[in-house]
Parts: structure tokens; C-alpha cells; sequence
């Protein structure tokens, strides 16, 4: 095991609900439902209905976050996944950012081998555990 990791804190994130998370789906839903507007004020009346469907399918996706509950660890340069008592250890990819209000995960299940993605909203964890989260981010690059 390396030194840097040694002497670092571990990190246990456990993913909540988002208000911010729900506030951002209201303001969409209101940008589809004036978008369909606009198409139908045009006389599109046509193209209404698969405009209206693909953006219900699409507003039904991003309504919940599937990895709420779950926790996202880090310990002595292990990161892992654990949801339900299940363990899945993953890599994080370079694609991985954080900003003030948002830090956005991409990582690789080792076990699965399947991709997935991670949002975490500033007030869906702790502030101190996000603190954490960003610093290891960095030092990730």
C-alpha cells in the first residue's frame, strides 16, 4: 500500500434525496410542456405526439436517482459500491468532476464489468463527506 494512502481518511458517503434534484425535474417538465406548446402553436400538430412521448419517457428516467441509499466508500485506495448488502468494488473513470453544487461519478463495476454513472447534488449527502468526495476527485487527476 502506498503512503498517500496510509495516513488519508476514509470516506463512507451515503447517497440521499435531493431537493435540488426534484426542483431541477420541475423546471424541465416545464420547459417540455412549453416546447410541445410552441410545436403545436406552429400547426405541427403532427409531430405533438412523439415530441410529447419521447420527452415523458425521458422526464420518467431522470425522475429518480437509482443509487439513492446506496454508499459510495473509499478506503486506503479501494473505492466500492454497496448497496443492500452487496459490495460491488469499482475504478473511477477520468471523466469523474465536481463542482460546487454538483460532482458528477463515472466508474467501472470490476466485478460486473458494466458502466455506470453517479449525480450527487450538494444537499444530497453531507457537506463534509462531499468535501471529502471532491478532494479525492482530485487527486484522482
Amino acid at each position: 500500500m502506498s503512503i498517500r494512502y496510509y495516513f488519508s481518511p476514509a470516506l463512507r458517503l451515503k447517497i440521499g434525496k435531493s431537493k435540488l434534484l426534484l426542483a431541477l425535474h420541475g423546471a424541465l417538465c416545464l420547459v417540455l410542456l412549453c416546447a410541445v406548446y410552441l410545436v403545436y402553436a406552429r400547426g405541427y400538430t403532427l409531430l405533438v405526439v412523439p415530441v410529447a412521448t419521447i420527452g415523458l419517457a425521458l422526464l420518467c428516467m431522470l425522475r429518480f436517482n437509482p443509487w439513492e441509499g446506496s454508499e459510495l466508500c473509499w478506503r486506503q485506495g479501494v473505492w466500492t459500491l454497496e448497496r443492500n448488502d452487496i459490495i460491488r468494488e469499482i475504478s473511477l473513470s477520468r471523466g469523474s468532476m465536481a463542482l460546487p453544487w454538483l460532482v458528477y461519478i463515472r466508474f467501472i463495476d470490476l466485478t460486473a464489468g458494466f458502466t455506470g454513472h453517479i449525480w450527487l447534488y450538494a444537499d444530497c449527502a453531507s457537506t463534509h463527506q462531499l468535501r471529502l468526495l471532491r478532494v479525492r476527485l482530485t487527486l484522482l487527476r
